[in-house]
């Protein structure tokens, strides 16, 4: 499955995982079920649809491979550095933290 092209960050699949200890991540251009599934048949994190600031640091996470083809396919995640690991799952958990407190914001607005 080529990948030819790359789409605006917010469109990228990003899949960071632990190999024995040690950290692996890719970026998928394409959002495919076959994709997400292979992620957490091998216990990854997939992140869809990220702010910018996740985004521009996960654009700095090599391209990953797809093998095979059809709803069984094996996913090639490259080991990447420690540090670039934890800043991306810190920047996705900050992110969380601030949409939550956003919608909980909007929520109390409208109720009150």
């Amino acid at each position: 499955m080529g990948q030819r092209s790359e789409p605006p960050g917010f469109h990228q699949v990003y899949v960071l995982g632990l190999d024995r200890g040690h950290p692996r991540g890719a970026r998928f251009t394409v959002l495919k079920d076959s994709i997400v599934s292979a992620a957490m048949d091998m216990d990854c994190r997939i992140l869809i649809r990220q702010p910018p600031e996740v985004s521009a640091l996960a654009r700095k996470l090599p391209l990953g491979y797809v093998l095979g083809s059809g709803k069984a396919v094996s996913l090639l995640i490259p080991r990447i550095g420690s540090s670039l690991y934890r800043q991306i799952l810190e920047a996705a958990q900050t992110a969380r933290i601030h949409e939550e407190t956003r919608i909980s914001a909007a929520i109390s607005a409208t109720v009150h």
